[in-house]
């Protein structure tokens, strides 16, 4: 019963919501960001989960390489990522003109695999952001959302450039609230079927 209730309301919601299916993505904007409300997203499934992950080391160790490079820099550049749609990519954010310049060289490296040695040059496509790696990780370790029961995780998405606290509650006010306390540094994940993790 708790189930049919469940989908009924997410039908209800998502007639009613019209929400925005982002092409090439696996998220519905189930509520954009406005002055008064963060943004809630439902997202169907992780793209990473869809990819192969042939090919991808050289791009692990350039992500690593890069995020050192955005905690020397925090207030200059954003958390790096690799873009998974399509070829794989890895993206260098930056907020500041100086952070452009230190996200745009390539990223060289050594590694050993399978007994031989493999040079990788990456190349970052640099992109501006509006948040840094200092404000978001401030905001991190602040326990943002914290404050709200409904919100049972957290967490820094590269990707999006947001804090990103996930809940399995619809409420209007939560984004309401959270727009209040944290404007454009959050966005909402919404799971009906999440939860917090417990040992068994």
């Amino acid at each position: 019963m708790r189930l049919k209730t469940i989908f009924a309301l997410f039908l209800v919601y998502l007639v009613t919501a019209a929400p925005l299916f982002l092409p090439g993505e696996l998220r519905v904007v189930l509520q954009p960001a406005t002055g008064d409300g963060v943004e809630v997203f439902y997202e169907v499934t992780s793209p990473v989960m869809l990819r192969s992950y042939e090919g991808i080391e050289p791009f692990n160790r350039a992500r690593l390489l890069a995020e050192q490079r955005a905690e020397a820099y925090p207030d200059d550049l954003g958390p790096p990522y690799i873009a998974h749609g399509g070829a794989y990519r890895l993206v260098a954010p930056y907020v500041t003109e100086r952070g452009r310049a230190l996200a745009t060289p390539v990223i060289s490296g050594v590694y050993w695999q399978d007994g031989r040695r493999v040079r990788f040059d990456i190349v970052p496509e640099v992109r501006r952001v509006a948040n840094s790696q200092a404000a978001l990780s401030r905001l991190r370790e602040s326990t943002a959302g914290s404050e709200e029961p409904a919100v049972h995780a957290g967490g820094i998405d590269a990707e999006v450039n947001r804090i990103v606290l996930e809940t399995n509650v619809f409420d209007p006010g939560l984004r309401r609230r959270l727009a209040e306390r944290y404007g454009g540094l959050v966005m909402v994940k919404w799971d009906p079927f999440g939860g917090p993790m417990k040992l068994l």
